[in-house]
Formats: structure tokens, sequence, C-alpha cells
């Protein structure tokens, strides 16, 4: 189950970084509450010394997300 949301998530992530950026914000497909459990999620896992700087990464990106919220 992690591994198919962590693989959503990246997907969106990349998805993200490939448009071309606009000067307005556009709106994050997450809720407050789903980037909660996507946190929380991610707290719980476990994972190898080579994923660690990738899910650091996310997980910043995914915590501005809830801040901005």
């Amino acid at each position: 189950m992690f591994r198919k949301i962590f693989g959503y998530v990246m997907g969106l992530i990349k998805k993200e970084n490939l448009l071309p950026q606009s000067k307005e914000k556009e709106s994050v497909p997450f809720t407050k509450e789903e980037l909660e459990i996507l946190l929380r999620i991610i707290s719980e896992g476990n994972f190898k010394g080579k994923e660690i700087q990738v899910v650091y990464d996310m997980v910043y990106k995914l915590q501005q997300m809830y801040i901005e919220k």
C-alpha cells in the first residue's frame, strides 16, 4: 500500500516540476486532512538508505503544502 501511495505522490511531484511555472499559485490536489494522512503514513514507514534523500525531499514539499493550507 505504501509503495502505491509513494509512487502516486512522486508522480505528482515530478509532474509539477515539469509544468511551466505560472505567476499565480496553482491549487494543490490534496486537502489538509489528506496531507496529514500522507505525512503520518510516511512517518510510520521504513526506508532504505538510498531512499532517504527522496523521502526527505518529498516530506519537505508535503509539509510546505500542509503549512500553506
